[in-house]
């Protein structure tokens, strides 16, 4: 649930940002910003292989690009289509993301119904 909230707030966060202030230069990530995007990156990157639903890999590999567009932004290369990309991706990581979080609670959902229904759990 906590994943849930952090990836709807995130897609709320990302289009406010995107609608607020478009694509105004920002300001370099610092070191630790850096070394989080790149953590976000191996972390994702492990679970693709793992994963074998494809809205899953969909929502990690959003992620993947965006964590890694950022990371780059934040080694000081910057781009009008760096910038487009790094909020595109944020974007479509989070809602994505939200929806594979939607669909595995419904599929767990279905799973609990069916074993109380047939009496096994």
């Amino acid at each position: 649930m906590l994943l849930l909230l952090f990836c709807v707030t995130g897609g709320i966060w990302t289009a406010y940002w995107s609608l607020q202030f478009g694509l105004a230069p920002r300001p370099l990530l610092s070191e630790f910003q850096i070394a989080l995007r790149l953590l976000v990156v191996g972390v994702a990157s492990s679970l693709w292989w793992r994963r074998r639903n494809l809205v899953e890999r969909i929502a990690l590999s959003c992620a993947i690009i965006a964590a890694g567009s950022s990371a780059v932004f934040g080694f000081g290369v910057n781009s009008t289509t760096l910038q487009v990309v790094r909020l595109l991706f944020d974007f479509f990581a989070y809602s994505i993301g939200a929806f594979a979080i939607l669909r595995w609670f419904a599929a767990v959902a279905r799973h609990r119904r069916r074993a109380t229904q047939f009496g096994t759990s």
